[in-house]
């Protein structure tokens, strides 16, 4: 059937890809041509990216505070790749803090803390001069027990785990630049990328709803087009 010769067709085209000397003479000038222009677009995208406001704020750092350069931290691609992590673990966080407050997960959730029984933790206000509800004093405490996880992580990690502070040694990463070269899988670039995108999605998130005055939670819930509750 003609499908069937479709399909046959597309085999042989590929396999001849990868035979040698497959290409006729037109095919072999068009490729030499792409080989021949493939560095002056390599050294043009590694000149963008080299030269940039972040690129020379890394580099200037490693100079000014080799110290600091040396174990990876300040401005180094180490810390932010552990800011990008948080950034994104923080999203997952709030996406299913949304989750559970709209499905009522979240026991006594309009219910305000008594102070007899709670102290200072209950006489924290809000901009409305209410005292704090019960929800949000769950999502508090639980923050705060995941940011003191991560710090114990990020400081004394296991084997296995990433280390946030290098040991004396340590070579820094090069400056990853304005954009990081889009590299798609488990790869160094992939996770900076991801973990921008997340810390801009922090920032917008808080910015939409100081602006509009609306609740964190709900913020995030229109935003992803009202499906989680």
């Amino acid at each position: 059937s003609m499908l069937r010769s479709a399909v046959a067709l597309a085999l042989v085209a590929g396999a001849t890809a990868f035979a040698p000397g497959a290409m006729g003479p037109g095919l072999q000038l068009r490729a030499q041509g792409a080989a021949q222009r493939a560095p002056a677009r390599a050294g043009l995208s590694s000149l963008s990216m080299a030269q940039n406001p972040m690129s020379k704020a890394v580099a200037d750092f490693a100079e000014s505070s080799p110290e600091f350069g040396g174990r990876g931290l300040g401005v180094t691609v180490n810390a932010e790749r552990w800011n990008g992590r948080h950034a994104m673990f923080g999203i997952f966080a709030m996406v299913m803090t949304s989750y559970m407050k709209g499905h009522g997960l979240i026991p006594d959730a309009d219910k305000i803390l008594d102070v007899a029984q709670w102290g200072s933790l209950a006489s924290v206000w809000d901009g409305a001069g209410n005292g704090i509800s019960n929800e949000r004093a769950i999502i508090l405490i639980a923050h705060v027990h995941v940011l003191v996880v991560s710090v114990i992580a990020a400081v004394a990690p296991f084997g296995f785990q990433d280390t946030l502070v290098k040991e004396k040694g340590y070579t820094p990463e090069a400056p990853a630049g304005l954009i990081p070269p889009f590299k798609t899988g488990l790869t160094p670039e992939a996770e900076l990328i991801n973990g921008r995108l997340a810390m801009l999605g922090i920032i917008s998130i808080v910015t939409a709803s100081v602006f509009t005055g609306t609740p964190v939670v709900d913020t995030i819930n229109l935003g992803m087009g009202k499906i989680l509750y």
